[in-house]
């Protein structure tokens, strides 16, 4: 098996990147480069299918042995803080890498069309919207994306910033929950608003809200086992109006982030949440509701469709760049992809796209744009690595 020998490609693919980097779209709103993307795989001979609102799947190659490739498309609601030429100006950025994924996987369905005779089963391609708010994966899942044809198994690749460690590296995923599952989340609580010198006739919702956020960092203290790794955070609380430091407000609202590793422990936390929050607010006169509005399950990694994988890439790629992940496993960040590792058996990759100390989400990120033709033959020997049997 020769050593994959990048070639031109990477030209075009980063022609590709930076038109989605200047044009980024959020959540599921991606008719700009759902358009793009659909007319880009046409050109490459396929025939697109809509997957979902906003989605994109085709597939090359023929046989029921079937492995998906996944790359999420959807930026996010930020201000681009850098001096790219490129860089956007409407108010959105992709600062978490999803214009990459999105080239190399363009990237991947060009190389296996050229590929195609060699396949020994069938690749479907998922272009992705709305990672970033929890809903692409689901959305998709709902529409039919692991059907016609039947997936076996699949994979994800994921860039991502390492200080002191080289761009164009892989990481793979240890086996086992590697992700947490993430619930969003928002807490209403209706009270009484009056003058601020009487609040013996109101019904203080500010009051209520703060009693109910202390109670919740509870949990982890006297509810939940202390080997249980999870995360609540508020991280917005809004009461009352600017400017009316007299007035006591008719309502308040929290609105956070649940992480967990497991789902017993997920469930048990979010019914706890709305019993606390209810009695709390029973207890002051208030109505409280809990509202668990977006959300998705861990991100499970399969133990032998990864060592498969990894097989594949230490046979094709130099040694030196499959890399231990140096970080805290399991992680506590999301990832939608995790809706789809409930469903088949998975794997996610890293490839090291910047030596900083920036972390993704930050608006003054730049990635590597050379790592483009790689992550596509990455994309592509993962699938290979499935088909062949590494």
């Amino acid at each position: 098996m020769e050593m994959i020998k990048e070639t031109k490609l990477l030209e075009e693919l980063i022609s590709i990147r930076r038109h989605l980097h200047q044009n980024p779209e959020v959540g599921m709103a991606l008719s700009i480069t759902k358009n793009f993307v659909w007319q880009k795989l046409v050109e490459y001979g396929y025939e697109p299918k809509a997957c979902g609102k906003m989605g994109i799947t085709c597939t090359i190659g023929q046989g029921e042995n079937v492995f998906l490739l996944r790359a999420d498309m959807d930026a996010l609601p930020l201000m681009e803080d850098t001096d790219l030429s490129f860089r956007s100006r409407n108010g959105a950025m992709h600062a978490c890498g999803h214009d990459m994924h999105t080239t190399m996987l363009l990237g991947a369905a060009k190389i296996l069309k050229e590929r195609e005779m060699e396949l020994k089963g069938t690749v479907k391609l998922l272009f992705q919207p709305g990672e970033e708010i929890l809903q692409g994966a689901k959305d998709c899942l709902e529409d039919g994306l692991l059907d016609n044809p039947k997936v076996n198994a699949g994979a994800m690749i994921h860039v991502f910033p390492f200080k002191n460690l080289p761009v164009k590296n892989v990481l793979v995923a240890p086996a086992g929950t590697f992700m947490a599952s993430a619930d969003w989340f928002e807490i209403k609580v209706a009270g009484v608003g009056s003058h601020g010198s009487m609040p013996e006739v109101s019904i203080d919702p500010i009051n209520v809200a703060t009693k109910i956020y202390e109670a919740l960092q509870t949990l982890s203290a006297r509810e939940i086992s202390s080997a249980e790794r999870f995360v609540l955070t508020i991280g917005e609380f809004v009461g009352g109006t600017p400017g009316s430091s007299n007035v006591i407000p008719n309502s308040a609202y929290m609105k956070g982030t649940l992480r967990t590793l497991k789902e017993e422990v997920r469930q048990q936390i979010k019914k706890r949440m709305v019993e606390i929050s209810e009695a709390i607010g029973q207890a002051f006169g208030a109505q409280v509701t809990v509202d668990f509005t977006n959300g998705c399950c861990s991100n499970e990694v399969d133990h032998d469709v990864t060592a498969t994988v990894k097989t594949r890439l230490e046979k094709v790629f130099p040694s030196n760049i499959l890399q231990h992940a140096p970080l805290a496993v399991p992680m506590m960040g999301s990832e939608d992809f995790g809706e789809i590792s409930h469903r088949i058996p998975t794997t996610t990759l890293f490839i090291t796209a910047a030596d900083t100390e920036l972390m993704l989400h930050n608006p003054k990120i730049v990635l590597d744009e050379n790592i483009l033709e790689f992550g596509a033959n990455v994309y592509v020997e993962a699938a290979l690595a499935f088909l062949e049997g590494a």
